[in-house]
């Protein structure tokens, strides 16, 4: 039977794939930081710091995973600006912590999710981009990211492990928080509604282009992948990406035309990053050939589906 170990099982993602996972038949455990928003039947879970790396060899040794989806790390872009010091450490001394311990079950498969961000100043080439594009990437995030495909892509054979790199763009969905640009769209739009904010809408710069996908789509994508994976390749690369950029701008027109009442839009100069790379976007033909795999969720369900968790959110707190 399958083993399929989940990191930062608590997480966004996690939340996601878990189930998935669970559907599949395999044996499944997760690990991360606090208590998993719900956990499937049948599936374990231990709340496990990748900094602990005495309790991550530990749990590893024990439930000897034969696929392990690596989640758990610092996402965001704007945190690994302001806390860069924190961003490595987790994304790169937990990774080594990560590598230590799974050098207990050589022969199992190791799905690194990286990001698209890795491509960084490469999207100035202005169209979606194949795995095949040299990594430029421009900042604390995505250079940590980058540096841990280099040490898997270094340490791995080493240890008789199994390397598959996944690299998703832009997704959103239940669950996600407020430091992600859809998501903080949603979450003031549902306070207004609520009357828990003044009708005004902070924003940052909306005229750039990004990919994309519901937060089911990224999941499929990784069950997917981790389903074949005695037919990958070892140091296989793959874009989750929906190859459709669309600006911010739209993104927003799209929850405004959701909004129960109207409001006011204000751009938050704290909101603007520097630099800002004007398209950025990813071509998934790789992916699609291995598996499959398309995007299923429509655009429009996946905006509402936002907007309704973040009214949902509030709702325990009303009366």
């Amino acid at each position: 039977m399958r083993r399929i170990l989940v990191t930062g099982a608590a997480g966004f993602v996690g939340g996601h794939v878990l189930p998935l996972l669970a559907a599949t038949g395999a044996r499944v455990a997760g690990i991360g930081r606090g208590a998993p928003r719900g956990l499937p039947e049948g599936v374990a879970y231990e709340s496990i710091d990748l900094l602990d790396e005495a309790a991550l060899t530990a749990f590893v040794a024990r439930f000897r995973p034969t696929e392990i989806l690596h989640l758990a790390g610092l996402a965001s872009v704007g945190q690994s600006a302001t806390g860069p010091g924190q961003t490595w450490r987790v994304n790169v001394n937990g990774l080594m912590n990560l590598v230590a311990a799974v050098a207990a079950v050589p022969g199992c498969t190791l799905f690194f999710v990286s990001s698209g961000e890795v491509y960084g100043s490469a999207f100035l080439a202005g169209h979606a981009l194949t795995e095949e594009a040299e990594p430029l990437p421009r900042n604390t995030y995505a250079r940590s990211k980058w540096v841990g495909e280099q040490v898997l892509h270094d340490l791995l054979p080493r240890i008789g492990v199994k390397l598959v790199v996944l690299r998703p763009f832009n997704h959103i969905g239940p669950g996600q928080d407020e430091r992600f640009v859809v998501a903080s769209f949603a979450g003031q739009i549902a306070r207004i509604e609520a009357g828990r904010a003044p009708p005004v809408l902070e924003v940052g710069n909306l005229s750039s282009y990004r990919d994309f996908l519901d937060v089911a789509d990224v999941a499929g994508a990784y069950v997917d992948l981790i389903g074949r994976s005695e037919s990958l390749a070892d140091g296989s690369v793959f874009n989750i990406s929906s190859g459709v950029p669309r600006t911010i701008a739209s993104v927003l027109d799209g929850l405004r035309a959701r909004a129960r009442v109207p409001f006011e839009i204000r751009i938050a100069p704290e909101r603007v990053r520097p630099n800002e790379i004007p398209l950025a976007a990813g071509d998934a033909s790789r992916l699609h050939e291995a598996t499959g795999w398309q995007p299923r969720v429509a655009w429009d369900d996946a905006l509402t589906r936002v907007l309704d968790d973040a009214r949902a959110r509030l709702a325990p707190a009303e009366g």
